[in-house]
């Protein structure tokens, strides 16, 4: 059991850690009553960083330098608050300086250099099609070619392709295979047809992608994806799963991906869960579905 003191001691560092919280959400932070805090025991990682939090948010780089100055970074999630700001809305060009201040303040107390701080800038950057920008990322940090592409997520080179960056697109392919099994069913499960299409023209990719991507398109009406797959000679006839997905997406579609699957090769005589089409519609109450079974 606790002592008295030691409960007036957890509650004493709970009063300052708010104040101290309070403090840095204010709209003009006193940073001399900051440190008097910091000099009577404030925790600047009180609640998981809590002040780093608000001053990354509110994009306060003085601020956030000061928190790192005070020791912020043993808080392990830290790093990924300040890598982060460059996402914050209202980052601009103009907040880059103040934003690479902080990040070489972060590198220079905590004497680690990794990649993983620029992460969110060069995903940011690359998603715009600032290839200019990459390279000057490169040059000042001495980061190779290889390091900055590996780090874009394939989320990014999605829509990369949709916003057709070219030049970043053909940076980043000089450098990372990514073209595989694992693009294909992630651009099928999305419905990216135009990520699709990139992927197979490309010829390092089959149309062979996984049930489970093909159920979830069928699932989300991704009809654009269905026909491009077909077209390159997949055949997705006679599953059970994907007639079953298509069913009961009726309860949100109105039954347009079971119409689908009705003109591409399924019948209403097909069966999943051992039952027929229209006993599953019945037995679920699915009334999209049996509208669609009797009008064809």
């Amino acid at each position: 059991m606790a002592t008295k003191e030691q409960l007036l001691a957890k509650e004493r560092e709970k009063a300052l850690g708010e104040l101290f919280v309070a403090e840095c959400r204010a709209d003009t932070p006193n940073f001399d009553t900051l440190r008097t805090m910091c000099v009577n025991g404030a925790n600047v990682c009180y609640r998981h960083a809590a002040a780093l939090h608000w001053a990354a948010k509110l994009k306060r780089f003085s601020l956030v330098s000061f928190l790192v100055d005070n020791g912020v970074l043993h808080e392990p999630v830290s790093r990924s608050i300040i890598a982060n700001m460059c996402n914050i809305k209202g980052f601009c060009e103009e907040d880059e300086p103040a934003f690479f201040e902080v990040l070489d303040n972060v590198r220079r107390m905590s004497g680690d250099a990794g990649i993983d701080l620029f992460v969110p800038y060069i995903n940011f950057m690359a998603v715009a099609g600032r290839m200019d920008k990459l390279r000057v990322l490169m040059k000042r940090y001495y980061l190779t070619e290889a390091e900055v592409a590996q780090s874009v997520y394939i989320r990014i080179i999605f829509e990369i392709i949709l916003n057709t960056h070219d030049e970043v697109l053909e940076f980043i392919n000089r450098h990372v295979d990514w073209q595989d099994n694992a693009a294909l069913d992630l651009a099928v499960s999305g419905g990216d047809w135009v990520v699709l299409e990139y992927l197979l023209k490309s010829g390092k990719v089959q149309a062979t992608p996984s049930e489970k991507a093909v159920s979830q398109a069928i699932f989300t009406g991704s009809a654009e994806v269905l026909d491009i797959l077909q077209n390159c000679g997949y055949s997705f006839e006679h599953n059970p799963e994907f007639l079953k997905k298509a069913c009961r997406a009726a309860f949100n579609d109105g039954g347009r991906m079971l119409k689908y699957m009705l003109l591409h090769g399924y019948g209403r005589s097909d069966k999943y869960d051992g039952r027929t089409l229209r006993e599953n519609a019945q037995i679920d109450g699915n009334t999209a579905a049996l509208a669609v079974i009797d009008s064809l």
